[in-house]
């Protein structure tokens, strides 16, 4: 397995010589991108620029998509969405903020803890939380209102939350899946009405799968192989037992083959680092923390 730099596609005329296209120029993810996104169904990315303070969707056969500017936002943005009508929802510390394309803010509402992960789909936002057990919220994109909670609610007595990230994704059924703690399993829930419908039973070798090894309060993001019912986490090769993990060194893949109940380890080539941002096409792509994206070819 090999890992490359992805350039992106010459606009040329495409774009014509409009406004976007001049940002396209001067900001393009190929070389650029440095922060985590998440790759959206049209396989779109949105990345924040900490220089500009602005977000830009990119794609990788059209280039710059959109710029959102961030500049009336307090904080620096944990998390966001792009929403169908273009407007974004930033998770800042407990904070959740509307802000519309021209970055004019649209109204904000407090959360009950610092945002872990999100994913969407066409109905709202799902937010997973920094927590001691799983919550899960989805909100509604029109008003931010609560359409539903999975798991405990934290209370405010309970003081900083710990740093546990559950990374989220939406399957290829529009289930949520989410990663927690050291288990490679995957609970599912119903992105219509939060409900645990159950959890993975992946199999390494015909074997139970094995639990993850040190520090895993910081678990890094899911990826969805769309149309393959597969999906990649990223872990380090530190936290790959040892009986598993080989010639494995720096960030590892590992394969989550759902409609087989199968595991794997894959390398990846790069350091723990690097940011797992989604799959295009067979390769799983990495935001390189030195600027720019990476491919590296998966299976």
């Amino acid at each position: 397995m090999r890992s490359f730099p992805i350039y992106a596609s010459i606009l040329g005329a495409l774009l014509c010589l409009t406004s976007v296209t001049a940002s396209a120029q001067a900001w393009d993810a190929a070389g650029k991108a440095t922060s985590w996104a998440k790759q959206d169904r049209d396989d779109s990315f949105t990345f924040y620029d900490a220089s500009t303070r602005n977000l830009y969707t990119w794609v990788r056969d059209g280039g710059l998509l959109g710029t959102l500017p961030l500049g009336k936002l307090d904080e620096e943005p944990e998390r966001w969405v792009i929403d169908p009508r273009n407007t974004a929802w930033i998770a800042h510390g407990t904070s959740l903020t509307h802000i519309d394309r021209t970055g004019r803010v649209l109204g904000s509402v407090k959360l009950h803890a610092e945002v872990s992960d999100v994913c969407w789909d066409a109905v709202g936002i799902i937010l997973s939380f920094r927590t001691p057990e799983p919550y899960v919220e989805k909100r509604d994109f029109r008003n931010a209102e609560v359409i539903w909670s999975f798991g405990a609610k934290p209370s405010k007595k309970e003081g900083p939350a710990p740093q546990n990230r559950r990374p989220l994704a939406l399957d290829d059924s529009g289930n949520i899946l989410m990663a927690d703690g050291s288990s490679l399993n995957l609970s599912i829930l119903d992105a219509n009405t939060g409900r645990k419908i159950g959890e993975t039973a992946l199999k390494f070798h015909g074997a139970p799968t094995p639990a993850l090894e040190g520090d895993t309060t910081s678990r890094g993001p899911l990826a969805v192989w769309v149309g393959k019912g597969v999906i990649f986490a990223a872990v380090k090769a530190s936290q790959v037992p040892a009986a598993q993990r080989g010639t494995l060194q720096g960030l590892a893949l590992a394969r989550l083959d759902l409609p087989h109940a199968s595991l794997d380890f894959l390398p990846t080539g790069l350091d723990e680092s690097h940011i797992l941002v989604g799959v295009l096409d067979s390769d799983a792509v990495f935001v390189n923390p030195k600027g720019g994206l990476m491919l590296v070819g998966v299976k």
